[in-house]
């Protein structure tokens, strides 16, 4: 029921990112996260209508790091029916959380190759230190787990400005050959490896020098990535639904749609940090993940587009009805009042005075 089917310019969205740090409901500073915050999060993902994988949201501050890549995935397959993925880096350079994680995934799949078969998990291999470098212990890991066949995401992230062209055209170009090398040598260690091009192209902020999460170019530069990776007839794990907020606000909800919007129309297939962050990549919210699902509902809407057939067209209601008349109690409008539109959960679509009678709350509340 939960399968991704990464082909065409079909699109997921789903949680991302390993913040050490966690937003409380109705809080405006942050403290640090745990297992414990990891569970909630892993089933609030899992109840979301529009979260369809997880990539782990959260890095524990209460184990050990060498524990960290075994309790993480350990967390999320308990509280989850969904795909789960994230790096299993424990100790810099250390192959054994990978070997724990297929492991743990073989057991509860039912063997190794039934994993293969149907993967429950994956990995994130960050294994390019822009600009074209190759990060040693984690190409070891990238190896290893090519060589169990299992689905693996080659994730660069440049930053145009900083490891990067200034210029968003230039940006790609050195991605491209980030992630060319990287297909490369997957199908070199294991050919038929299933991989994903994990472009993620960022910025730098010339103001301050740090990163950008939240910008526009952000996703038109995601998009335009999609659209390589299309070439390559490759599936692509990017991201959208980003914002460089520290709270639910409007800020992150302006940025959050443009980011996602232009990722998803961009045809990127698997979008990782749509649901649960804000202050880009550092901070996860059990707030903000109810909001973002919201959204991501609304960009899913987008992609069907809109239905011509001869029923959608509704020329025999135009007539039935005919000049003057209303459509409330037509055969047509019952038919389609349901699928044709997105009904949000959290969005308020009342007058304002049963607003304000109901509290006058705003999105966050």
């Amino acid at each position: 029921a939960q399968d991704v089917v990464l082909e065409g310019k079909r699109v997921y969205a789903g949680t991302g990112g390993s913040p050490t740090m966690v937003l409380d409901p109705g809080a405006d500073s942050v403290r640090p996260g745990i297992l414990r915050d990891l569970a909630d999060l892993a089933r609030l993902a899992d109840a979301l209508q529009y979260c369809d994988f997880i990539a782990i949201p959260l890095y524990p501050t209460d184990i050990p790091a060498e524990d960290a890549p075994l309790n993480r995935f350990y967390t999320c397959l308990a509280n989850s029916t969904k795909h789960v993925m994230s790096n299993v880096q424990g100790k810099a350079g250390s192959l054994e959380g990978a070997r724990q994680v297929i492991e743990m995934a073989g057991l509860i799949a039912g063997g190794l190759d039934a994993l293969i078969e149907r993967p429950i998990v994956s990995c994130v291999t960050s294994w390019m230190v822009s600009p074209l470098h190759l990060d040693t212990g984690v190409t070891d890991i990238l190896i290893e787990w090519c060589k169990h066949r299992l689905p693996l995401v080659l994730s660069s992230a440049p930053m145009a400005g900083s490891t990067s062209p200034v210029t968003l055209a230039g940006t790609l170009v050195q991605l491209n050959a980030e992630q060319l090398s990287g297909i490369v040598l997957t199908q070199l260690v294991q050919p038929g490896t299933p991989v994903l091009a994990g472009y993620i192209p960022g910025l730098a902020d010339m103001r301050s020098g740090g990163y950008l999460g939240g910008a526009v170019e952000f996703g038109m530069m995601q998009a335009a990535a999609a659209q390589l990776a299309h070439f390559y007839r490759i599936p692509i794990y990017g991201s959208g639904g980003m914002t460089d907020s520290k709270l639910p606000d409007a800020q992150a909800g302006y940025e959050k749609m443009a980011t996602l919007l232009l990722a998803a129309m961009g045809g990127c297939n698997f979008v990782h940090h749509a649901i649960s962050m804000v202050t880009n990549m550092s901070v996860a919210s059990l707030e903000q993940a109810v909001i973002d699902d919201e959204i991501v509902g609304m960009v899913m809407r987008v992609l069907r587009g809109v239905e011509v057939s001869d029923d959608s067209l509704g020329v025999e209601a135009i007539d039935r009805v005919g000049p003057g008349g209303h459509y409330l109690m037509d055969a047509h409008t019952l038919q389609f009042l349901r699928p044709e539109f997105y009904y949000p959960h959290l969005a308020d679509r009342q007058n304002r005075p049963a607003w304000e009678a109901a509290g006058k709350q705003d999105t966050r509340a």
